[in-house]
């Protein structure tokens, strides 16, 4: 990465940063309130930790693909680059994990515990927490092609020149 960096790389981190910022701001949007038989019944996404957990790993990943596009081409911190990516990619990867688990359990309900789907009732709060939930995911799998790129390039996986 001391040549200069790829306009490809680039892209794909304002890609990432983009739908992470994206992301995290329908989260922190995302409520609703409703009149249920003369009582207010007020949803928002820090009334479950996975949604709160997406919220806060979504923030990182905003700032440290934001971080990764400001340094220098010839900086010695791409050295770090790479194992950064490894891991705010393990923590997106699992804060996703329980934002969909978290998403399911609202969507449908538990029979076993007669807890009724919250989604029937809250339409509005439930489309903002299942349109973050998705973009959340494309920025995932962008990093994750990143990575990957990343890796290709510094690696070499066949030790063969270009």
């Amino acid at each position: 990465m001391a040549t200069g960096k790829p306009v490809k790389t680039i892209i794909l981190r304002g890609l990432a940063l983009l739908s992470f910022f994206v992301a995290a701001i329908l989260l922190f949007v995302s409520y609703e309130k409703i009149d249920l038989q003369s009582s207010n019944f007020i949803v928002k996404y820090l009334d479950w930790d996975g949604f709160l957990l997406c919220a806060i790993v979504d923030c990182i990943g905003c700032c440290y693909n934001l971080v990764v596009i400001i340094i220098p081409p010839g900086s010695q911190l791409w050295k770090t680059v790479i194992v950064l990516d490894v891991i705010v990619n393990i923590v997106v990867g699992t804060s996703l994990g329980a934002g969909w688990q978290t998403y399911i359990l609202v969507n449908g309900g538990n029979i076993h515990a007669k807890w009724c789907r919250i989604c029937g009732i809250t339409p509005y709060f439930c489309s903002k927490i299942l349109g973050s939930l998705i973009t959340s995911t494309f920025g995932f799998v962008i990093s994750i092609i990143l990575l990957l790129y990343t890796l290709h390039v510094s690696v070499d996986p066949f030790l063969v020149g270009h």
